[in-house]
Protein backbone atom coordinates (compact mmCIF):
# COMPACT_ATOMS: atom_id res chain seq x y z
CA UNK A 1 0.00 0.00 0.00
CA UNK A 2 1.32 3.43 -0.90
CA UNK A 3 1.19 6.46 1.33
CA UNK A 4 -1.44 7.97 -0.97
CA UNK A 5 -3.60 4.83 -0.80
CA UNK A 6 -3.32 4.83 2.97
CA UNK A 7 -4.31 8.50 3.13
CA UNK A 8 -7.38 7.75 0.98
CA UNK A 9 -8.30 4.98 3.42
CA UNK A 10 -8.00 7.49 6.28
CA UNK A 11 -10.24 9.93 4.39
CA UNK A 12 -12.89 7.24 3.90
CA UNK A 13 -12.71 6.16 7.54
CA UNK A 14 -12.96 9.76 8.71
CA UNK A 15 -16.03 10.33 6.53
CA UNK A 16 -17.58 7.12 7.85
CA UNK A 17 -17.04 8.08 11.50
CA UNK A 18 -18.39 11.58 10.84
CA UNK A 19 -21.52 10.06 9.29
CA UNK A 20 -22.20 8.25 12.57
CA UNK A 21 -22.56 11.65 14.26
CA UNK A 22 -21.26 10.51 17.65
CA UNK A 23 -19.04 13.55 18.19
CA UNK A 24 -21.00 16.78 18.26
CA UNK A 25 -18.01 19.01 17.57
CA UNK A 26 -14.56 18.89 16.08
CA UNK A 27 -13.14 19.48 19.55
CA UNK A 28 -14.92 16.37 20.85
CA UNK A 29 -13.70 14.40 17.84
CA UNK A 30 -10.10 15.40 18.58
CA UNK A 31 -10.51 14.45 22.23
CA UNK A 32 -12.13 11.11 21.36
CA UNK A 33 -9.37 10.25 18.91
CA UNK A 34 -6.69 11.23 21.43
CA UNK A 35 -8.25 8.92 24.01
CA UNK A 36 -8.56 6.18 21.37
CA UNK A 37 -4.87 6.59 20.53
CA UNK A 38 -4.00 6.09 24.21
CA UNK A 39 -6.17 2.98 24.26
CA UNK A 40 -4.45 1.57 21.18
CA UNK A 41 -1.01 2.32 22.67
CA UNK A 42 -2.02 0.37 25.77
CA UNK A 43 -3.10 -2.56 23.62
CA UNK A 44 0.19 -2.40 21.70
CA UNK A 45 2.13 -2.40 24.96
CA UNK A 46 0.16 -5.42 26.15
CA UNK A 47 0.88 -7.29 22.90
CA UNK A 48 4.61 -6.50 23.07
CA UNK A 49 4.83 -7.67 26.68
CA UNK A 50 2.92 -10.83 25.78
CA UNK A 51 5.07 -11.52 22.74
CA UNK A 52 8.18 -11.22 24.93
CA UNK A 53 6.66 -13.55 27.53
CA UNK A 54 6.50 -10.82 30.16
CA UNK A 55 2.81 -11.27 31.00
CA UNK A 56 1.10 -13.77 33.28
CA UNK A 57 0.30 -17.09 31.59
CA UNK A 58 -3.39 -16.33 31.05
CA UNK A 59 -2.45 -13.28 28.94
CA UNK A 60 0.16 -15.05 26.79
CA UNK A 61 -2.26 -16.91 24.50
CA UNK A 62 -2.34 -15.62 20.95
CA UNK A 63 0.54 -13.22 21.43
CA UNK A 64 2.90 -13.24 18.48
CA UNK A 65 4.47 -10.85 15.99
CA UNK A 66 1.26 -10.77 13.95
CA UNK A 67 -0.71 -9.52 16.94
CA UNK A 68 1.97 -6.89 17.59
CA UNK A 69 1.85 -5.85 13.93
CA UNK A 70 -1.95 -5.55 14.09
CA UNK A 71 -1.70 -3.25 17.10
CA UNK A 72 1.00 -1.14 15.44
CA UNK A 73 -1.36 -0.76 12.48
CA UNK A 74 -4.16 0.31 14.85
CA UNK A 75 -1.90 2.94 16.41
CA UNK A 76 -0.88 4.31 13.01
CA UNK A 77 -4.48 4.43 11.76
CA UNK A 78 -5.75 6.23 14.84
CA UNK A 79 -2.79 8.64 14.80
CA UNK A 80 -3.58 9.53 11.18
CA UNK A 81 -7.27 9.99 12.02
CA UNK A 82 -6.27 12.31 14.87
CA UNK A 83 -3.97 14.25 12.55
CA UNK A 84 -6.82 14.61 10.05
CA UNK A 85 -9.11 15.92 12.80
CA UNK A 86 -6.48 18.53 13.66
CA UNK A 87 -5.79 19.39 10.00
CA UNK A 88 -2.17 18.23 10.26
CA UNK A 89 -0.33 17.33 7.06
CA UNK A 90 1.38 14.14 8.21
CA UNK A 91 3.57 13.93 5.12
CA UNK A 92 4.95 17.42 5.75
CA UNK A 93 5.34 16.69 9.47
CA UNK A 94 7.30 13.52 8.70
CA UNK A 95 9.54 15.36 6.26
CA UNK A 96 10.31 18.04 8.88
CA UNK A 97 10.94 15.46 11.59
CA UNK A 98 13.14 13.26 9.41
CA UNK A 99 15.20 16.30 8.41
CA UNK A 100 15.70 17.22 12.09
CA UNK A 101 16.74 13.66 12.94
CA UNK A 102 19.16 13.50 10.02
CA UNK A 103 20.68 16.87 10.96
CA UNK A 104 21.10 15.72 14.57
CA UNK A 105 22.71 12.45 13.52
CA UNK A 106 24.99 14.26 11.07
CA UNK A 107 26.08 16.64 13.86
CA UNK A 108 26.71 13.72 16.23
CA UNK A 109 28.64 11.81 13.57
CA UNK A 110 30.66 14.89 12.70
CA UNK A 111 31.50 15.48 16.38
CA UNK A 112 32.46 11.82 16.79
CA UNK A 113 34.75 11.95 13.74
CA UNK A 114 36.34 15.19 14.93
CA UNK A 115 36.94 13.61 18.34
CA UNK A 116 38.68 10.63 16.75
CA UNK A 117 40.78 12.82 14.46
CA UNK A 118 41.74 15.03 17.39
CA UNK A 119 42.86 11.97 19.36
CA UNK A 120 45.32 11.03 16.61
Amino acid sequence: MTFEEFQKFIDVQDAFFRSLGKSASERERVLARTVKLSEEMGELSDEVLGCLGLQRKSKLEGKDLNSVADEIADVVIVAFLLAKSMDIDVSAALERKIKKIQEKHNQELSAEIQGKVGAL
